[in-house]
């Protein structure tokens, strides 16, 4: 069994963590008493947390800095799953089963992550209870937003699956807010990864979107305009 041992004094600068959705809940010496049972760990931006295939033992709480979980295709496509967040947990899943991770995990910008391992955890849950429903929780909106994801992505058109990315963007918060709208800095080519089409259909699309007003274009990516007018895109309104 891992050794556990009280870091969150010279590890944890960002507040923020106390009202993490894996803690809510919990109070503050409780919420200490958890963060002192991860590990920490500092991964240089383009550094792998994990790659697809290693052996999941443990979740991930990001301190600081963003994770960008992705996957790769048979072809070598890169399809993006989504982006990780002080407060954000992810690789949940090897807390309940022990199967290979089912995605790369690296860091998009220098992060800390906090890691908890299964063995730490079960130990955790026998005295905090709501950690697991709070767990339980963040499984089940993830699974729900995935099987949301699947319809779109499966039957929709080329405008509600960029209108979908461009939204997903922002919610998972990557970018930063401006005087002009939410920037989001990602090219063509990545944005036709996280929206499952080509870059030529992103372009296309873009190019209506800028039309209605509901986007610009940026030296660093694309302005989100109107989010409003994303979602009665996304929702036929």
């Amino acid at each position: 069994m891992h050794e556990i041992v009280m870091i969150y004094p010279v590890i944890v600068s960002n507040w923020k963590l106390y009202d993490a959705p894996l803690f809510q809940g919990l109070g503050k010496s409780q919420v200490d008493h958890v963060l002192g049972a991860m590990q920490p760990r500092h991964v240089r931006a383009g550094e792998y947390v994990f790659r697809m295939g290693d052996e999941g033992v443990s979740l991930y709480l990001v301190a600081e800095g963003r994770v960008h979980v992705f996957r790769n295709s048979i072809e070598g496509r890169e399809k993006s799953l989504a982006f990780f967040s002080p407060g954000d947990v992810f690789g949940e899943m090897s807390l309940v089963e022990a199967r290979p991770r089912s995605a790369h995990a690296i860091a998009f910008e220098d992060t800390v992550v906090l890691q908890l391992f299964a063995d730490h955890y079960r130990h955790l849950i026998q005295r905090y209870p709501l950690l697991a429903h709070n767990l339980a929780r963040i499984i089940a909106e993830r699974l729900r937003r995935a099987s949301e994801e699947v319809v779109l992505l499966s039957f929709e058109n080329a405008r509600v699956k960029m209108a979908h990315a461009l939204l997903k963007l922002y919610h998972q918060r990557l970018g930063r807010a401006t005087e002009h709208g939410w920037l989001i800095p990602e090219t063509h080519k990545r944005l036709a990864n996280h929206a499952g089409t080509s870059r030529e259909t992103v372009t296309r699309v873009i190019r209506e979107f800028k039309k209605e007003g509901l986007v610009e274009d940026h030296p660093q990516g694309v302005l989100l305009k109107d989010l409003e007018g994303l979602e009665a895109i996304l929702w036929g309104l």
